[in-house]
């Protein structure tokens, strides 16, 4: 598998931004405590936001009054959008077959498996991005 745990990890941060945003608790929130709460090393943590900031789904301000916090509604704010954002086209399998047999039959396996993963990643970037961020908040309620 070729995606990071930076993934992961910057779904949970724009899920606890906004979910704070949502409460009316914080304007900006800091990054120490963002890393704080969510146990994601402070250098982790600043790559995801680079990340995220860059595809425009969070702003950061510094000094006294800084931090983070989105720029975007967490309807308009797909897990694929966090996704794209993070693994800047990196697909999810790695397809490069380093393999010593050679001929037709290794070569159509090789292929064929290509195909396969390559499907299957559509599939779920289909359903990521049916997902948004205001509906995980939603079923955080529930």
């Amino acid at each position: 598998m070729s995606y990071s745990l930076s993934f992961s990890k910057a779904v949970l941060v724009v899920i606890f931004i906004s979910d704070k945003t949502r409460q009316d608790q914080f304007g900006f929130l800091s990054t120490s405590s963002i890393s704080e709460i969510l146990k994601i090393p402070k250098p982790t943590l600043v790559k995801i936001l680079q990340s995220l900031n860059a595809e425009g789904i969070i702003e950061t301000k510094e000094g006294k009054f800084g931090g983070i916090r989105l720029t975007k509604n967490p309807a308009d704010i797909s897990v694929l959008d966090i996704l794209n954002a993070v693994e800047k086209g990196k697909s999810l399998f790695n397809t490069t077959f380093d393999i010593r047999a050679k001929g037709t039959r290794p070569d159509n396996a090789q292929i064929s498996l290509k195909s396969l993963f390559e499907e299957a990643e559509r599939k779920m970037k289909i359903e990521l991005g049916k997902k948004t961020i205001q509906q995980i908040l939603r079923e955080m309620v529930l």
